[in-house]
């Protein structure tokens, strides 16, 4: 069986691996990657930056020439630009060379993840205008934070990558702004969480303008000097010596037509990670799937997902059972001295859904009282009739996160809020009260 795998990052060289080990010599694999890094993680860009991590390299988990001696071959700098279902064929152009060839498949696995979405003013390449996708473009960013003449860094665009390289921008002592069309940062989230992570960015000397479209740029040359804005009718310039452009990513899936697709591109797959057409899968930031709280098509281009998405199409190509997979929707950030998670559906989401819902929220300790003072907030969301788990979201300081993360597992487990609030959970004044801030936020849902 040959199988040909578009995309060499987190989706692609997962199922490659898995793969590879299941179906060992029995199994032809070509990993077609355009770009020259594969299996590197992009999430930790930001942190690259920031300097917390040192050097890029550490963020690639296996390189070429590793898995060239695991038996995967992959090939750099080669992009698909055309896929034939009825004959199994592909298309595919050297970047370095110029050259075209077709290659066949019995099996297709479309990882091509997703790139910068490059809309006007940002779809003009200029000397000094940065984007976040690949490990060489975080090193663009960090050497260039070391000049001294790079006072001013705007940043457009509010979603995780954005506030995470606001940060690392702000702690090479530069004027960092933010701005975001929508009316606040990560519009995933609900407000009250969304401006609490605006007060802690305002309160360490970033600036944050939602609300606010970058209408076009000033520019010496190719030199952006200034992004000319607009907030409710009124024009302002931001002087400018860096932009980063994050606002918002695309599916990059251009190059097959025939496949079910949402509005943004996104090829639809199904729990096994089928496409509408056979023998063609798709995972990763490239593919949508349904909900499992919802049932209805959702978006989350994370890490987590498209190594998960990636392993089950290696299950499946390889003839072993595959792992069960259900789509939650769980993220984190730390973001200065604030923690924030989202786990399953936000109160705005729920609404969207047309669900009867309730939503409550309680401020706790994040340790037994007499431990420590740090206090975290949690938000729940749970159906009105069945009271059974919808959504999470926390956010505050101490242990923030693994509180979310509890219930991602009530939300998998389908438990109602009376049952999360008797989970036997570890207690010790380091870690809670006897009493979790978690189970308290169930035991007080009425």
């Amino acid at each position: 069986m040959k199988v040909i795998i578009i995309g060499g990052v987190a989706a692609g060289m997962s199922a490659a691996s898995k793969l590879k080990r299941l179906g060992k010599d029995s199994v032809d694999i070509v990993v077609y990657e355009k770009g020259d890094e594969i299996s590197y993680g992009a999430c930790g860009i930001p942190f690259y930056i920031s300097d917390h991590i040192k050097h890029g390299q550490e963020l690639i988990a296996r390189t070429v020439e590793e898995f060239a001696q695991s038996g995967i071959p992959i090939k750099t700098f080669h992009e698909v630009t055309a896929v034939d279902t009825d004959k199994k064929t592909v298309t595919v152009k050297n970047l370095k060379t110029g050259e075209e060839f077709t290659d066949t498949y019995d099996k297709l696995v479309i990882g091509s993840g997703a790139g910068v979405r490059h809309f006007p003013p940002f779809d003009v390449p200029r000397d000094n205008l940065f984007e976040i996708r690949a490990v060489a473009d975080g090193t663009k960013v960090k050497e260039s934070l070391l000049d001294q003449k790079v006072k001013h860094v705007v940043i457009v665009g509010g979603g995780f990558i954005g506030l995470e390289v606001a940060e690392a921008c702000k702690r090479y002592g530069k004027e960092v702004t933010v701005v975001e069309l929508a009316p606040h940062v990560l519009a995933a989230f609900d407000p009250e969480l969304s401006e609490a992570l605006e007060a802690e960015m305002e309160a360490n000397g970033v600036h944050v303008r939602t609300n606010t479209k970058v209408t076009s740029l000033k520019c010496d040359g190719d030199h952006i000097t200034a992004a000319v804005v607009e907030c409710d009718g009124q024009s302002a310039e931001i002087p400018v010596d860096m932009l980063i452009n994050s606002a918002g990513i695309a599916p990059a899936t251009g190059f097959i037509t025939n496949v079910e697709k949402e509005r943004n591109g996104a090829i639809r797959v199904n729990e096994r990670m089928e496409t509408s057409v056979p023998d063609v899968y798709a995972a990763g930031d490239c593919s949508i799937m349904r909900s499992a709280i919802t049932g209805a098509y959702s978006y989350a281009p994370l890490g987590t997902n498209a190594n998960k998405q990636g392993r089950i199409i290696g299950e499946i190509l390889g003839g072993a059972q595959p792992s069960p997979f259900k789509l939650i929707g769980s993220s984190a950030l730390r973001l200065f001295g604030l923690d924030a998670a989202k786990v399953g559906l936000s109160e705005k989401d729920a609404k969207a859904a047309g669900l009867d819902y309730k939503a409550h929220t309680i401020t706790g300790n994040s340790y037994a009282s007499y431990y420590g003072k740090e206090k975290l907030n949690i938000k729940i969301i749970y159906d009105a009739k069945t009271r059974k788990i919808l959504g999470c979201e926390t956010w505050g300081q101490g242990i923030v996160v693994p509180r979310a993360n509890y219930y991602s597992i009530a939300i998998y487990a389908g438990l109602t809020v009376d049952e999360m609030g008797f989970m036997d959970l570890c207690y010790s004044p380091p870690f809670s009260g006897v009493w979790d801030a978690a189970l308290i936020a169930s035991n007080s849902a009425k």
